[in-house]
């Protein structure tokens, strides 16, 4: 969690501390390592270089879960994570901003496993290592801006980023898995630089979704009228209280739009989507599917039969007035848009 990408970042730390919340102390502790591995980060930049001038392309594919902020994305990713064989950017590894590869290569039988539990704060996990967002890594070609992305990159980008995750495949001997929620807005860019590349879009019911980033945003930015999320902007002043309601629900619904264009530009033998409601009744169907047709490889059903997860945050969380806002001004632009 960059702390530079939040209007109160002293507040935040502060409400993550008073919070109870392991995973938030887990969060907190990793920012101090970053910071206390910093020299050996810095000494394993030259070895990185070497590695990665000596490059060669990789076979093996690459797995990008998409979906807008607060759409389960998430949990997806550490429901795959799990059950699949493949590489990830760890929060250990997250931890050496300039030397990934290295410091997987170095240190990965160190590295313990991602906890048992799926809980998360606000798209981060538990422990060294749990799967990262790796911000840091695709902050390199997309920029420092969290919540907005270029529709194109220059080419030398490109070289770069092929470069690199052709460098970690050919490391890890793994396929490489990842959950970063700007790269939603990337999707098609993605698709036409890597020659194998799948995609795994989890949809939720935006009513929810408009309900949880409101949420979201009174514990991370310590008001609801702070941007936070995919295409978010600050709440202009309003002599309507709950104007910033709408605001949220056309940054919901902008997304929604961008990520269905986007969609339709890709085979859709490399996409595959799956709703929250559906994947949380069943998370079975959509890990053998990602399985089979992304990996070429089956899964141990037995450990699967009883996975299950409460969807009980799709209830209302906020007040009548508040959520009667929501279902409104949903309604309003599906109209608009139809």
């Amino acid at each position: 969690m960059s702390y530079s990408n939040f209007k109160d970042p002293f507040g935040l730390f502060k409400r993550m501390l008073l919070s109870g919340n392991k995973t938030a102390y887990s969060i907190l502790f990793r920012e101090f390592f970053t910071k206390l591995v910093v020299p050996i980060d810095f000494l394993l930049r030259n070895s990185e270089k070497r590695k990665l001038k000596k490059s060669k392309d990789s076979s093996l594919p690459i797995i990008l879960v998409l979906g807008g902020s607060r759409s389960g994305t998430t949990l997806l990713y550490q429901t795959l994570e799990k059950y699949l064989p493949v590489s990830y950017i760890s929060n250990f590894i997250a931890s050496f901003v300039n030397s990934p590869i290295s410091a997987y290569k170095l240190f990965h039988r160190l590295i313990p496993k991602s906890v048992k539990n799926y809980q998360s704060y606000f798209g981060s996990v538990q422990g060294f290592g749990g799967p990262n967002d790796a911000f840091f890594l695709w902050n390199r070609w997309l920029g420092e801006d969290r919540n907005h992305a270029p529709e194109e990159i220059s080419e030398a980008s490109k070289v770069e980023m092929t470069t690199f995750f052709n460098t970690w495949l050919n490391t890890t001997k793994k396929p490489f898995l990842n959950k970063n929620n700007r790269n939603s807005l990337c999707a098609p860019m993605f698709d036409k630089i890597f020659p194998k590349i799948f995609f795994v879009e989890i949809y939720r019911d935006p009513v929810f979704v408009v309900q949880s980033i409101i949420l979201s945003r009174r514990t991370i930015q310590g008001s609801d009228k702070i941007g936070w999320g995919l295409l978010s902007k600050d709440f202009e002043n309003n002599s309507d209280p709950l104007a910033y309601i709408d605001d949220i629900c056309r940054q919901v619904f902008k997304v929604n739009q961008i990520i269905a264009v986007n969609r339709a530009k890709i085979d859709p033998n490399r996409y595959f989507r799956v709703s929250y409601e559906d994947f949380c009744e069943k998370p079975i169907d959509i890990i053998k599917l990602v399985c089979s047709q992304a990996l070429n490889h089956t899964v141990n059903e037995a450990d699967l039969t009883s996975l299950k997860f409460s969807s009980a945050s799709n209830g209302q969380r906020l007040t009548d007035e508040e959520f009667n806002r929501i279902k409104s001004c949903l309604k309003d632009l599906q109209k608009k848009n139809e």
